[in-house]
């Protein structure tokens, strides 16, 4: 009696010496397993019987597809007690999860395998208490299994079975998918045969990009995988390419030359369309904010400089396809003419002399420029006793060529006293601007040029000098390929090189900028300013330095 007096009394001092420790443990925020391990040595020995201890006490399955099973995970349970562990039966808190048990006794010492697998459902993260119960002194024992369910991502919406892509047309697909559980989501393309040079797929967007072009034209098997990185979902589908139609050839014509406020008509013309019989429509962008329609639209001009056109050419096929191409419209405020005179005649004013000056115009018409219309200024301040002076030709208005560059020019003859009242002010032997002025027919466009000239006294005092004014030359002249065009300027300030046809249109703008004085050269290789090969004829090219002007005639022999 006293003996088992003093067991009870043992055991009760071992048990108030380990709950602190547990209590301890679980203040100092030691995990639930290894408060759990630490109780169950506390129990095993201070209990007799048999003692289940079951090995690790987790395990995370991670990330799994639904619908698959993972591998197994092997939990090891032993007895660590003195008599025969018999196992009666595995329970679970949550879905999902399997375990099987290799043998349900355990003798004292021994062990056997708990395995356990992952089949998940639903999404997202799941747990699993599975509960080993048994006859041990200790209690049942439980162990946390935990894994994360994950769905494959679908297409939102879903991909159609068939798709049309004509050729010339731009073609544009996303294959926009959801992913349950918000993974970031990767796309890859496969097609049967290979999708051509030109098509691109952006594999972060599930994105495909594609012009095809008439040789493409046939069936494509296509198919779009979508994936979160573990589960992935293809879509299939059939790529019709068809080649009923070709796109027109824009052509807008030009580069063009005009005033401000006459109309100035563009011409499309020179569009096609391989496919016979098909109409097309023309949509011009003038540059300044209007736009236009039709083959020959006329537009006007409010304001003087450069303007790109821009032409677009619509066919009425199916589907309708279009082309674009643009040229340049120079607009200036006034019509720039050339001072020309023979080559004998000295470039000076005097007084009882009769002189002959001709008007050369690269961008209008002669018969466009009313002759009674000139009048005569000068750049000289405070030249004379008037600030301009009409002119009237002693021998009517011709139209001819007085300095024999085959340039056609408007004639004038007239004497040095018309001229007097104008510089009457100006020294002898100073070189002054003369400055000829008129007007264009009905549209009243204002027409300039200038020409350096030396005022000569009544006795001769001041001889005849040569004058630096716009001067250009071109060699070699005729050429094939290439030219050189040596030109000088007086001062400095903007300075325009550009090239004309015979018709007046202008060609191509050799040069454009600010310059100071001195000879200089630029080289055309006979192309437009859109880089086409300009026909063989005649040229002529405009050196421009404020209303100062030299022209080139030019002849390209192809």
């Amino acid at each position: 009696m006293r003996t088992s007096a003093f067991l009870i009394v043992l055991l009760g001092l071992f048990a108030l010496a380990f709950a602190p420790g547990i209590a301890s443990a679980a203040e100092q925020g030691q995990d639930l397993a290894g408060v759990l391990a630490s109780s169950a040595a506390v129990r095993a020995a201070a209990v007799s019987g048999p003692v289940i201890n079951v090995s690790p006490a987790s395990h995370d399955f991670g990330r799994a597809n639904v619908g698959t099973t993972t591998g197994t995970f092997n939990f090891t349970v032993s007895n660590r007690g003195d008599a025969t562990l018999t196992i009666s039966g595995v329970t679970h808190s949550g879905p999902g999860f399997s375990a099987v048990l290799g043998s349900m006794t355990i003798p004292v010492g021994g062990s056997t395998t708990l395995s356990s697998a992952y089949s998940p459902s639903g999404s997202g993260p799941q747990s699993d208490n599975i509960t080993v119960q048994s006859n041990a002194s200790n209690g049942n024992f439980s162990v946390l299994a935990t894994g994360r369910a994950n769905n494959a991502p679908s297409f939102s919406p879903p991909l159609a079975s068939d798709y049309n892509a004509p050729a010339f047309v731009d073609f544009h697909l996303v294959a926009s998918a959801t992913d349950p559980e918000g993974d970031n989501l990767s796309w890859s393309l496969n097609s049967t045969p290979a999708l051509p040079v030109g098509a691109t797929f952006d594999g972060a967007s599930g994105t495909l990009d594609w012009t095809p072009g008439s040789a493409d034209a046939g069936d494509y098997a296509v198919t779009i995988t979508v994936t979160d990185g573990l589960a992935s979902t293809p879509g299939s589908f059939t790529l019709h390419v068809t080649a009923g139609n070709n796109p027109p050839t824009a052509n807008a014509g030009g580069p063009y030359s005009g005033s401000t406020g006459v109309p100035l008509t563009l011409n499309g013309s020179g569009s096609s369309d391989p496919d016979a019989g098909q109409t097309l429509t023309y949509d011009w962008n003038f540059g300044d904010g209007s736009t236009g329609t039709g083959v020959t639209p006329s537009h006007t001009f409010t304001r003087a400089g450069n303007y790109i056109v821009g032409l677009t050419v619509t066919d009425n096929g199916s589907p309708p396809l279009n082309s674009q191409a643009t040229t340049s419209a120079q607009v200036v405020d006034f019509v720039p003419v050339n001072i020309v005179y023979p080559p004998l005649q000295p470039k000076v004013l005097k007084r009882n002399a009769q002189m002959v000056f001709g008007l050369e115009s690269p961008t209008r018409a002669l018969t466009d420029i009313d002759p009674n219309s000139l009048f005569l200024t000068t750049t000289y301040p405070n030249a004379g006793t008037v600030s301009q002076v009409n002119v009237t030709s002693r021998k009517g208005y011709v139209i001819g060529d007085i300095d024999g560059n085959l340039f056609y020019d408007l004639d004038y003859t007239f004497k040095g006293t018309t001229v007097a009242p104008l510089v009457s002010h100006v020294p002898a032997g100073t070189t002054i601007t003369i400055v000829f002025n008129a007007f264009t027919y009905g549209d009243h466009i204002p027409v300039r040029g200038t020409i350096d000239l030396v005022k000569q006294g009544a006795a001769g005092a001041a001889p005849f000098q040569g004058i630096a004014a716009v001067s250009s030359a071109a060699s070699p002249n005729p050429f094939k390929p290439e030219t050189t065009i040596r030109y000088a300027v007086p001062g400095a300030g903007a300075v325009s090189i550009r090239v004309f046809s015979v018709n007046g249109q202008l060609v191509r703008t050799l040069r454009q900028e600010s310059g100071n004085p001195g000879t200089y050269e630029v080289r055309w290789n006979g192309k437009d300013d859109q880089g086409r090969q300009a026909p063989s004829g005649i040229y002529f090219v405009s050196v421009q330095q404020g209303l100062m002007n030299s022209t080139t005639r030019l002849v390209l022999a192809r």
